[in-house]
């Protein structure tokens, strides 16, 4: 099985690396990319006033999973733990790089996607669930062989399924909440 599982890793870190590319994602931080892309739904409004309107610029957000993979040693809440404190790191570059990165300075607002329920609703990140349809069903496929491949332990690797979400974060938020170095 460890031998598939190896297999199985290298084939999504070249799908991982051809999406990148495609995307033109750059890092930020330790485990997340950026890019830029037109927003396509329906006006938005968030608890902080910020509105994005279809066609605006957003940025979108997405996580390293090769790095992620790398935090499978250990327990669950040891890996949990790592992972916040990386995230954290990444959110406290995306941050200077918005103050700074003239191509990420008019960015209003990030969106990602995920299957983690809470991404910090105190730190000014929202998260939904995706709407069922042909996307939600293949990226729950999807979450699920990121899950078993990349997984610490069988039992994280088989629990329940991942529910695909769009989580949120205006700029306002991010710099609020990231944006200085002693937090």
């Amino acid at each position: 099985m460890q031998v598939l599982r190896r297999i199985a890793q290298a084939c999504v870190g070249r799908v991982d690396l051809l999406y990148r590319r495609r995307h033109r994602l750059q890092p930020v931080g330790p485990m997340l990319y950026v890019a830029r892309a037109r927003y396509p739904g329906p006006a938005l409004r968030f608890a902080d006033g910020t509105q994005l309107a279809p066609g605006d610029t957003y940025g979108t957000l997405h996580f390293d999973n090769a790095r992620i993979a790398a935090l499978g040693e250990g327990s669950r809440l040891r890996t949990g733990v790592r992972f916040g404190r990386l995230l954290r790191q990444s959110f406290r570059s995306l941050a200077e790089r918005t103050r700074e990165d003239p191509a990420l300075r008019d960015v209003p607002v990030f969106q990602g996607i995920t299957w983690i329920r809470e991404h910090g609703g105190r730190l000014g990140i929202t998260s939904e669930p995706l709407p069922r349809g042909a996307r939600r069903s293949l990226l729950a496929v999807h979450f699920r062989l990121l899950r078993w491949v990349f997984a610490p332990s069988v039992r994280t690797g088989t629990s329940a399924p991942p529910e695909p979400r769009m989580f949120w974060l205006t700029r306002g938020d991010l710099l609020e909440n990231f944006g200085r170095d002693d937090r």
